[in-house]
């Protein structure tokens, strides 16, 4: 598949456009234009650039969206799914933190109650995508973060590390301390993505 760069600069061929004048559109300079589209573009500088264009970003990413089912980045280049998979995983992306919030507290609260082994998946706006787990036979939840770079960090909150201690309380009696829990666990997930979210 052609590169980000090469079908911007086929797209502005074809409808007549510069690279100026697409920058100028979007309020930078065509060096800085050029150089967002290499990597690993951010979801939100794609729409910008196909909003210049008045393209969709299928066509930004493909010569030809028409064909695309799906999209997938890997290593910082773009792939066109033309078949559909059984196995393809559709990420929900965020790009505001209060939406984050209250999608992992209602995940952990409804994951605890049903007392059985579940994940959610997700993908913030800088291409950080994160796994969390709750292993019920365990009692814990493994958060995975995997970076736009390819790095990746895991960390595991054992109940044991996160419960509410009566009296009488034994390891199979004692109940998890959710509000404890839920914050320790968004800390971390906002603490790893590298640029903020929008707060609101």
């Amino acid at each position: 598949m052609k590169s980000i760069e090469t079908n911007l600069k086929e797209i502005c061929r074809r409808k007549g456009l510069s690279l100026t004048d697409v920058a100028n559109r979007m309020g930078t300079s065509p060096s800085n234009l050029l150089s967002s589209v290499k990597g690993n573009p951010t979801i939100t500088k794609l729409e910008d650039i196909a909003e210049a264009l008045q393209v969709s970003i299928a066509e930004l990413l493909t010569k030809r969206p028409e064909k695309a089912l799906g999209l997938v980045l890997i290593d910082g280049q773009t792939y066109q799914l033309s078949k559909p998979a059984e196995n393809t995983v559709k990420l929900p992306t965020f790009d505001r933190y209060d939406v984050l919030h209250k999608e992992v507290e209602q995940f952990i609260r409804e994951s605890i109650k049903a007392d059985k082994t579940d994940s959610k998946m997700g993908m913030v706006e800088t291409m950080e995508v994160f796994s969390l787990t709750y292993d019920h036979h365990a009692a814990r939840f493994v958060l995975s973060l995997c970076y736009a770079d390819g790095k990746t960090d895991t960390r595991i909150y054992d109940k044991l590390e996160y419960c509410s201690w009566r009296e009488n309380d034994t390891e199979e009696t004692v109940r998890w301390d959710l509000d404890y829990l839920i914050q320790e666990i968004i800390n971390d997930l906002e603490g790893s993505v590298p640029t903020k979210l929008q707060a609101e």
